[in-house]
């Protein structure tokens, strides 16, 4: 039997950046990953503090010579209000640039496992997982690979699977978080319209009565296009997906008028439950990242980089823990805190987002003692990095004016209730 220091399960962002600290630190480390790269995967818009994540993880140059879209900012268009628009654009001089990339999931996550392998990671792929076995010693894993089962034994195991979360699932739960739970339709066109300049590159947020879109424009003249859905639109629906998504599109004039003359070089995929926190996120001898912890509503682009951070953060804990000789779960607990640290302030904006009062303030930002510094912090992903107490106090005041704004309108017989209530 095969032994490592720690075994990574998934192959995904978290998965590589997880292995790939790890073995920057000087620990034997193997990653398991089902399906043989590149695969298809959502998820393509890129927070700007990703690129500081890909420098301290020796990546940055290897993204940035692929040819990725440059990505400066995101526009976000209300159709139910004349198609009112407003258009954020990164802040310089930041811990981070002011931009990101638009990548292929495919390209992207491929070009970071290969990095992974590079740095001394083992990988095995494809490789499935089928039986985890953890004892006062290790954890031991069999593992169907191509040529038949075999097992392995590691002192540390990092799930990395997404939202299939091998530990949740198996010895844990997920729990659903109200109001976030939604059902997306997407794919990839050819020939759909673009913009030029700066505005090339820029994420666009359609909001229309039944839901939202996501427009994301690829290198090579490709479009992701992903409309997101109450769930009952889904279960009132009765045909093909692609039925669905072509009948989304139908109900937003912005994106059928870019869309006039593209052709769907994709099939249409399906994600459904957005939202969610698993548990246990760590244990006597394991830790979770990415996905497997929380999945966040994707209207911030967040996942990617939640995948990373909470991989450097994990390989941190690990490493300590190692130098301790220690890997009790009461090890780990510092690391849990964090990641819940860092999520809240994510989830607390995208629940808000989706109040009318809230949006209204959104789509109409002034910067008022610092609030429009504290949203794009959180729209970059920075509150990760760093969180001043001016943006904490911006974000107070943001949060304050919403509820203000919530009484005005219910005073005026406005819509205060959440625009896709579970």
């Amino acid at each position: 039997m095969e032994t490592f220091d720690v075994v990574v399960v998934g192959g995904g962002p978290g998965g590589s950046s997880t292995a790939t600290f790890l073995a920057d630190g000087g620990l034997r480390v193997a990653l398991f990953e089902r399906e043989r790269f590149p695969r298809f995967h959502v998820g393509e818009s890129l927070m700007p503090a990703t690129m500081l994540l890909l420098e301290e993880l020796g990546a940055r140059a290897a993204i940035e010579e692929r040819g990725f879209q440059l990505k400066y900012g995101a526009t976000f268009i209300d159709e139910d209000n004349n198609a009112a628009t407003q258009t954020f654009y990164f802040l310089p001089g930041q811990p981070w640039p002011n931009y990101s990339y638009q990548v292929p999931r495919a390209e992207f996550d491929t070009v970071l496992l290969e990095h992974a392998t590079k740095r001394g990671v083992t990988v095995f792929q494809p490789a499935t997982v089928e039986g985890t076995e953890f004892d006062a010693g290790g954890v031991t894993l069999t593992v169907s690979g191509e040529n038949g089962p075999f097992s392995v034994r590691a002192k540390m195991l990092v799930d990395a699977t997404g939202r299939d979360a091998l530990l949740a699932t198996r010895y844990g739960r997920r729990t659903r978080i109200p109001n976030l739970g939604k059902v997306a339709f997407f794919a990839h066109y050819k020939g759909a319209a673009r913009r030029s300049g700066l505005e090339e590159g820029n994420i666009r947020v359609y909001v229309f009565r039944e839901g939202w879109f996501w427009w994301i424009p690829l290198a090579g003249d490709v479009t992701s296009v992903g409309a997101v859905c109450h769930a009952r639109t889904v279960k009132q629906w009765t045909g093909e997906p692609e039925g669905l998504l072509d009948a989304m599109i139908a109900r937003s004039r912005g994106v059928s008028e870019n869309l006039a003359g593209a052709v769907r070089i994709t099939p249409v995929h399906r994600v459904a439950n957005f939202s969610y926190h698993n548990s246990p996120v760590v244990g006597d001898r394991f830790v979770a990242v990415g996905d497997a912890i929380a999945f966040v509503d994707p209207i911030f682009s967040g996942g990617v980089y939640i995948a990373l951070r909470t991989g450097q953060l994990a390989a941190a804990a690990i490493l300590q823990a190692f130098r301790a000789g220690d890997f009790s779960a009461r090890r780990f607990a510092a690391y849990e805190r964090r990641v819940r640290a860092g999520l809240a302030p994510l989830f607390q904006f995208i629940h808000k987002y989706y109040e009318p009062s809230f949006f209204d303030l959104f789509m109409h930002p002034r910067n008022y003692l610092g609030v429009y510094e504290a949203v794009l912090n959180v729209l970059s992903g920075g509150n990760w990095v760093t969180m001043p107490w001016r943006v904490r106090v911006a974000l107070r005041i943001l949060f304050g004016l919403g509820r203000i704004n919530t009484w005005t309108r219910r005073r005026a017989g406005l819509p205060v209730e959440s625009r896709l209530e579970w």
